[in-house]
């Protein structure tokens, strides 16, 4: 990952969601969401791209299949995670209550939705036009293991809601942390996902 690219990162997976449960008093659930519709919106324009570049490198079938599977998985482990934070949670209020929130007068969904979208499809033309092929395949492994970090860091968050008590405070920082290591340091792991 670029160094302007991390920081950009760094802005709106850790400094936003810091801003949003201290002064905006976000619920954890609600900085995960944000943090599921960037996630996802990725998701979907890398396997765009690979899909688009396919007549001119090969990725195994099972690289497709596999990042779908993390992606999956990275879904339910954030629920579980949430789960275990709030037993009581209901999914299907707090989303709804997501779309419908309202900060500047109109809920953020009609916002927000569309400007992921829209920032996903600006970065995709540019991806297109600037990366060369092997830049392409190093985008996707590097995807692929941001997702697999995630996943893993979420599966060890819910693992210590199961033995500790910990506050809201205590769970955010150490998400905020795990989130701070996965954006600097997962790029390093890309040896290890198969191409």
């Amino acid at each position: 990952m670029k160094r302007q690219e991390k920081i950009a990162a760094l802005i709106g997976d850790i400094l936003i969601p810091i801003l949003g449960f201290f002064l905006w008093h976000w619920s954890i659930y609600f900085i995960c969401l944000f943090f599921l519709l960037d996630q996802l919106s990725r998701e979907v324009s890398h396997l765009f791209r690979m899909r688009y570049l396919k007549s001119r490198f090969q990725i195994r079938p099972i690289s497709y299949l596999l990042n779908i599977l993390i992606f999956i998985g990275f879904v339910t482990m954030v629920h579980v995670y949430n789960y275990m934070l709030h037993p009581t949670i209901n999914f299907e209020r707090e989303m709804t209550a997501f779309f419908w929130y309202k900060d500047t007068g109109i809920p953020q969904g009609f916002i927000l939705f569309p400007l992921v979208i829209f920032s996903e499809r600006m970065r995709f033309k540019m991806n297109m036009k600037q990366f060369s092929d092997e830049m392409h395949v190093q985008s996707w492994q590097n995807h692929a293991i941001q997702l697999l970090s995630y996943f893993v860091l979420f599966l060890m968050l819910s693992l210590e809601l199961t033995m500790f008590s910990m506050s809201k405070t205590v769970s955010f920082s150490c998400l905020i942390f795990g989130f701070t290591c996965i954006t600097l340091f997962a790029d390093k792991l890309r040896a290890f996902f198969p191409r």
